[in-house]
């Protein structure tokens, strides 16, 4: 099954038409990545914010305040 994987990666990367489909297909996903940091990033703080404010309300229910 190895063989049949290096050998079809041997292959495509010997004809420059696939050389050209892997170059296409690696920025394809360099781009989505690179569009989808920023709305991650977002995500990522604002769930950060609402566990410290969880926090914060379940210590001041458990401080009885």
């Amino acid at each position: 099954m190895f063989r049949k994987i290096k050998e079809s990666i041997k292959k495509t990367l010997g004809n420059s038409k696939g050389f050209s489909e892997i170059v296409a297909v690696a920025l394809v996903i360099l781009f989505v990545i690179l569009v989808a940091a920023t709305p991650i990033r977002n995500l990522g703080q604002t769930t950060s914010s609402g566990i410290s404010n969880l926090n914060t309300q379940m210590q001041q229910v458990l401080n009885g305040q």
